[in-house]
């Protein structure tokens, strides 16, 4: 190997450490609390729901509807990454640095009570928040109708439980999976922090 070719070499791992050290400071902070929810007072009929994280991912779990129902989580994201698996490390800046076609995805637990819902969902981190039922149940039946108006289009992504249709809204990074649970949680009577970049969510201490 000639000097020149030494130095190109140097050049090459420096940048490559460089992307590697990115892309782990974005996921650290992808995973950290940025803005916080603060539930409702005064809650006359209440209805728990709760805050879903795992790895990148932020949604919301819904409380079963009728004697038979089940909880079911909501989430947003990129269509590539989210739906159709596209999630190397080199699809990171091109999904959150520009515009790209979001999407709604749905999935169930097997869940018909909280414990159920812990148990069924071990790998994540779930966090109640207490709100009007009725509140709940329209935030439920309005995303289901979304979600079933694209029903014909859906990718299913069966080892996550997962069902994944486009959705009318771009993710990118001021307008990621935390940014849209955010606005779920405010429909839902909740007050949520305001952050530039919102990279995570918490809830706060009762």
């Amino acid at each position: 190997m000639t000097a020149v070719d030494g130095k190109r070499a140097r050049r090459r791992r420096r940048r490559r450490l460089a992307l590697a050290a990115a892309v782990t400071a974005g996921i650290l902070l992808w995973a950290s609390c940025t803005s916080t929810i603060t539930p409702p007072h005064d809650v006359n009929q209440p209805a728990t729901v709760f805050l879903l994280h795992e790895a990148m991912h932020t949604g919301i779990v819904l409380p079963p509807q009728g004697p038979d129902g089940e909880f079911v989580e909501f989430g947003f994201g990129d269509w590539g990454w989210f739906a159709l698996g596209e999630d190397g490390w080199y699809h990171v800046f091109g999904t959150v640095i520009w515009p790209t076609q979001g999407t709604l995805g749905r999935r169930t637990f097997g869940a018909r009570t909280a414990d159920e819902l812990r148990a069924n969902a071990w790998w994540a981190e779930l966090s109640p928040v207490v709100v009007e039922a009725e509140k709940a149940r329209a935030l439920r039946a309005r995303l289901e109708h979304e979600h079933t108006a694209s029903i014909a289009q859906a990718v299913r992504r069966p080892e996550y439980r997962w069902v994944f249709v486009p959705y009318d809204s771009s993710y990118w990074f001021p307008n990621t999976c935390a940014d849209v649970a955010a606005d779920w949680f405010e429909e839902l009577g909740c007050s949520v922090g305001w952050a530039p970049i919102r990279a995570g969510l918490c809830v706060a201490e009762p």
